[in-house]
């Protein structure tokens, strides 16, 4: 037998939805549309509940995935969950997913000769955030590490500019600058920086790399701050054409993750 649709804008799950809106829940992010709940169920994300629309069938496959995995499934009145929607056009589900946990410095030091990490230092739109982390996924690093003081990359907006591939590797938030540094230190991890005028990039890549590598990319305009640039051993450019002087963010990393992946 189905649950009673939800038709209060005070029932409890609506509330959390509201209070992750305001920032105040840091444990759990939600999803909004098939795509991303296919993704995370793909990954064994921890998926506490999906609302979905009264009119959702309840034979639609990915449903009937989610309740075989012990889901909530709860019908909602279509106004109430479109409301707690961000989106123009909002979907007819939205799920509550645990954030995945880890030890970063774990991750890390199991890092060897080849690998690399992406490393957003202080990237502010969730947007260019959730394109970083596929660049990441889809170029072949070990993991992305979001430094403290950027955006989280389990924000709904940086979720959908991953396209779900922020399930796809291991993603590390509100990692501490000087915690990142000495892990580094220890741990032999190579830090490049990337800069209009770095040694050029095609170059870089043909040499052999002996150590695991970190990209850094820092906030939008302004770069890295000074203390993650000096401790760099490289810092890396693009050369570009016509008088264009730098590329987004997200299209920069795609060109490094190319580069490193096809390079050596």
């Amino acid at each position: 037998m189905s649950p009673a649709p939800i038709r209060s804008a005070q029932n409890s799950k609506l509330k959390a939805l509201r209070a992750l809106r305001a920032g105040k829940e840091r444990e759990a992010t939600v999803l909004e549309g098939r795509h991303l709940l296919e993704d995370a169920l793909a990954a064994g994300a921890q998926v506490h509940w999906v609302l979905v629309t009264e009119e959702c069938d309840r034979r639609d496959p990915l449903l009937q995935q989610a309740e075989q995995l012990g889901i909530e499934i709860l019908p909602c009145d279509a106004q109430l969950l479109h409301a707690a929607s961000r989106l123009e056009s909002p979907p007819d589900l939205l799920a509550w997913v645990q954030r995945p946990q880890g030890d970063w410095q774990a991750v890390v030091q199991q890092s060897g000769p080849g690998d690399w990490w992406l490393v957003a230092a202080g990237v502010q739109d969730p947007g260019n955030l959730g394109a970083l982390a596929r660049v990441a996924a889809g170029f072949g690093a070990v993991g992305m590490l979001c430094l403290k003081g950027g955006a989280s990359p389990w924000h709904p907006r940086a979720l959908r500019g991953a396209s779900g591939t922020t399930f796809r590797l291991p993603v590390f938030e509100r990692v501490e600058v000087e915690e990142f540094l000495q892990v580094a230190a220890d741990c032999g991890l190579e830090l490049w920086a990337t800069d209009a005028g770095g040694e050029p990039l095609d170059q870089v890549v043909q040499q052999p790399r002996h150590q695991p590598v970190a990209v850094l990319l820092g906030q939008e305009g302004c770069g890295l701050e000074q203390k993650l640039a000096a401790a760099c051993k490289l810092t890396i450019g693009i050369p570009l054409q016509r008088g264009v002087e730098s590329l987004n963010v997200a299209t920069a990393a795609a060109v490094v993750g190319w580069a490193l992946q096809h390079g050596d």
